[in-house]
């Protein structure tokens, strides 16, 4: 009885240890996958070149920086060209990628990524090196300039006295 028991117990405790390692994977997490050629700019002239991938099928990217008067949904295609002006002032900038649910769900991000480029001045009188291009397989789906953002709009209402 004693010889049954503790077999019981040792094949329960092998079982035990072998059922995680035996259980099927788990699904993979959503990604989002962000390339922004080149790294760097200048600025008036300069284009960038936002490439953007999400993991889940149907899933919506949205593209956000700072630079950008506001956020770019990209409903078809996931090629996104920005276009650098003038108004833009020279720094380092952050560009986000969101991809959120389809629009018949709730707006959910399910992954992220960003990006960090650098907008430089061009000066009079100092050499400097050629602006870069863009890829030569890069064709926009959507071109975006950027600019300040819009102004803030001022609530209606009655004024206190």
């Amino acid at each position: 009885m004693k010889r049954t028991l503790a077999a019981a117990v040792t094949a329960g405790a092998i079982m035990g240890l072998a059922g995680p390692v035996l259980a099927a994977p788990a699904a993979p997490m959503p990604r989002a996958t962000l390339r922004v050629v080149p790294g760097w700019t200048y600025q008036g002239d300069g284009k960038l070149a936002v490439i953007t991938a999400c993991s889940q099928r149907g899933d919506v990217a949205v593209v956000g920086s700072k630079m950008l008067p506001k956020p770019v949904t990209m409903r078809t295609g996931r090629n996104l060209e920005i276009e650098i002006t003038d108004k833009t002032r020279p720094g380092k900038y952050t560009i986000n990628l969101f991809c959120t649910r389809k629009a018949g769900q709730r707006q959910l991000i399910d992954s992220a990524a960003r990006k960090r480029v650098r907008i430089l001045k061009v000066l009079g009188g100092f050499w400097q090196p050629d602006m870069p291009g863009l890829p030569k397989h890069f064709k926009p789906d959507v071109t975006v300039s950027s600019g300040p953002p819009p102004p803030a709009k001022k609530p209606h209402g009655k004024k206190g006295r």
